[in-house]
């Protein structure tokens, strides 16, 4: 598990951060971003040394987390010769458990071969089913993020979430900065092509190189391959949007679902015909989305949405309780249940061209975000129709502040927000929710949790029971006595 694992071994401590100016492996000049992604990059540098403080193991100290054995460490002194063809070596492999039914492995190993820059060994590791017949033929790409390393799958989708529904997931290593390695104690991988950045190479064209070798060389792990999607959230999406801007995404994946992302134009992209799959990007209200919003040039593959209050890191509820994550209980306002709903609603778009919801974007007024009256932003679709926003949100259960970290003041109670009893909140919260599901912006599961905390903690309100009774609000469980 992610949480298990950030406790054994914690992240590795990256070099200091610069941004490239040419993507790896590609002759096409970067879009610049801006200063706002290298400030963000520091602050997770920053969120990295405070995680290095809370836990109470490095990666120097901590147990490898697969086994190396002699002949794999003899493999990567002795690496084969097989000319410039891409290879996915021999795996270790790891029960995972049942997911729905679908019993899942992990495969570890090592993917080696060439780019058009240069050769590369670096870790590779794909979460299938068991039985690879019983997967629905999706696979889902992810590049490791430098701090977090597989929170895409681990953090913001869940195994649970994905595995159920028999997706096949895959990471492999990109570059050789933090954990983009994906696994830093697998030993002798490098990355000879690229470019330098601060010490690190970075190699995005690992990342197509890998997603083609997934329908060859790894059909006995992932069987048929139907449609690849790929997704990366902050640093990691960066790379998945550099590849659709030089055009090597072309033909590789079917979807991007950038998360988190800022400082890239894909719609330019897929009008000057560079990509030729579908988009669905989820940013949070911090995010700086100026060339994101959908202007209507490409309706039929780009989709871009932002959840007002959200906060660039929200405050991953799964994580146990015993663990000092540094987010924990700074904001119940988050974007992950709207980015289930959206990768789902994207999966849907290019098996059966089914249109996810229109796009949606906050509303402005000369350039400066427009809010209610309690200091929440208004959030408005494509064509400025003003749509559901998160229901505590919409009801004003307080002001909720985003940012790199989130947080929340001007918390109200049931009777400052206008109701006669906690039960006349709880259906007015219902009714918020069942708006939001009914624009398509959260899942039946999701919002039945929802619900379900909105009613945990008598007479406290959704946000007043994650303020005051977070163990129960994580937990779903009813307070022990009715709140005074």
């Amino acid at each position: 598990m992610f949480w298990q694992w950030f406790r054994n071994n914690g992240p590795v401590t990256p070099a200091r951060l610069s941004r490239p100016d040419r993507a790896a492996g590609l002759a096409h000049p970067l879009p610049r971003p801006g200063g706002l992604r290298r400030r963000r990059l520091g602050m997770w540098a920053l969120l990295l040394a405070a995680l290095m403080l809370a836990l109470p193991a490095t990666g120097a100290q901590a147990v490898p987390r697969h086994p190396q054995s002699v002949a794999a460490a003899q493999e990567a002194a002795n690496p084969p010769q097989h000319g410039n063809e891409d290879r996915l070596g021999r795996p270790t492999t790891t029960p995972l458990g049942s997911f729905g039914g679908i019993r899942y492995v992990q495969y570890d190993g090592v993917f080696e071969g060439r780019t058009t820059t240069g050769r590369f060994r670096v870790p590779y590791r794909i979460s299938a089913p068991a039985e690879p017949h019983r997967s629905n033929g999706s696979v889902l790409v992810e590049p490791p993020h430098f701090v977090v390393g597989l929170g895409a799958l681990n953090v913001y989708f869940g195994k649970d979430f994905l595995f159920r529904r028999g997706f096949v997931h895959a990471a492999v290593g990109w570059s050789t900065l933090g954990n983009r390695i994906l696994d830093p104690s697998v030993p002798g991988t490098f990355i000879d092509g690229g470019i330098e950045e601060d010490g690190a190479r970075v190699d995005d064209e690992i990342i197509t190189d890998f997603a083609k070798a997934l329908s060859s060389g790894g059909r006995s792990m992932v069987g048929k391959v139907s449609r690849k999607y790929v997704t990366g959230f902050s640093d990691s999406s960066y790379p998945i949007l550099r590849l659709v801007h030089s055009g090597a995404a072309a033909g590789v994946f079917d979807l991007a679902v950038p998360i988190t992302t800022e400082g890239f134009d894909p719609q330019a992209d897929l009008v000057a015909g560079r990509f030729d799959g579908k988009i669905v990007i989820v940013n949070s209200e911090a995010d700086d989305s100026t060339n994101l919003p959908d202007r209507g040039v490409a309706l039929n593959r780009y989709r871009f949405y932002v959840v007002a209050g959200s906060p660039h890191i929200p405050d991953p509820l799964d994580a146990p309780l015993d663990l000092p994550f540094p987010v924990r209980q700074t904001t119940p306002a988050s974007f992950v249940p709207a980015l289930r709903a959206h990768f789902l609603q994207g999966h849907d778009w290019v098996r059966k061209e089914s249109s996810p919801p229109t796009s949606t974007q906050l509303r402005t007024q000369n350039g400066t975000v427009v809010r209610d009256a309690v200091g929440n932003a208004i959030t408005e679709d494509r064509t400025g129709r003003r749509v559901p926003r998160l229901p505590f949100v919409e009801l004003g259960e307080a002001r909720y502040i985003s940012g790199f970290v989130g947080s929340y003041d001007n918390v109200r109670n049931v009777q400052q927000l206008g109701f006669s009893s906690h039960e006349a909140y709880a259906n007015a919260f219902a009714a918020e929710v069942r708006a939001y599901q009914k624009a398509r912006y959260i899942l039946p599961e999701d919002a039945d949790d929802m619900r379900r905390r909105a009613r945990l903690c008598p007479p406290l309100t959704f946000t007043e029971t994650y303020r005051d009774h977070y163990t129960e609000f994580v937990a779903i469980q009813p307070c022990a006595a009715a709140a005074r």
